[in-house]
């Protein structure tokens, strides 16, 4: 890792996953919404994992710390983000079930063969360029906004790397979700399960998690309780 980066980055400890993940300083920094994806995710022993724009890696070594004998491979995109996601393999001793591409997912034809992940999960950029004004920090416009890789685009290469049956698991605005699920089901990506994620209580639904089927049966949408991220003490 060059020391431009590691001058750049903070430690963060996360106890309950028995990880220390560098991210960068200043830019784009993961929040609760990986670490509430992880948790929805019910992959099976040994699956073969795809984390789309990895970051620095939280969700993909949440992943091989919570669920046996997975391997995940990540893939990112940009240039700090790849090297603080190869030194947090390194630093966490993960070396061996884990593997880092830096690439475009957009190129997903070239990168990956057809049907070679059990899963793929990512927790996409999910604001269009018009969505308001775009972060000024490139970093984070490039990770929350759909600049490089567009929501129509990355499903079409999920359902390219997915295998028959496998599973995606997404996290999204709520109130971006009609758009969401109808884009799914177009592309072959049959939703069966569905959460929504409140800030708290009487209030409207930030995001929502989606667990879905390639090539999966019409019908038979799980709806689950509900999860508030702040729950106010009376």
């Amino acid at each position: 890792m060059t020391k431009d980066v590691k001058n750049h980055a903070t430690d963060t400890p996360l106890r309950d996953f028995g990880l220390r993940l560098l991210q960068p300083r200043e830019g784009y920094r993961f929040s609760v919404d990986s670490l509430l994806l992880v948790d929805f995710m019910v992959p099976k022993r040994g699956a073969r994992v795809l984390d789309v724009g990895a970051g620095c890696g939280v969700i993909g070594l949440c992943i091989l710390k919570r669920f046996s004998e997975a391997h995940v491979t990540f893939i990112e995109i940009q240039d700090q983000l790849f090297e603080l996601l190869v030194e947090n393999i390194k630093k966490n001793g993960l070396e061996e079930c884990a593997e880092a591409i830096q690439g475009d997912f957009t190129d997903f034809k070239r990168l990956f063969p057809p049907g070679q992940f059990d899963i793929v999960v990512s927790n996409p950029p999910y604001r269009t360029p018009e969505s308001g004004r775009l972060c000024i920090e490139a970093q984070e416009a490039l990770s929350r906004h759909e600049i490089t890789l567009g929501l129509e685009t990355l499903l079409r290469g999920v359902r390219h790397v997915l295998r028959p049956g496998g599973h995606f698991y997404t996290i999204y605005p709520a109130d971006r979700g009609g758009v969401l699920m109808a884009q799914l089901i177009g592309h072959g990506l049959e939703p069966k399960r569905f959460q929504p994620v409140y800030p708290k209580p009487g209030k409207e639904a930030r995001m929502c998690m989606v667990d879905c089927v390639k090539d999966g049966r019409p019908g038979g949408l799980h709806i689950l309780p509900p999860i508030y991220v702040k729950v106010e003490r009376e």
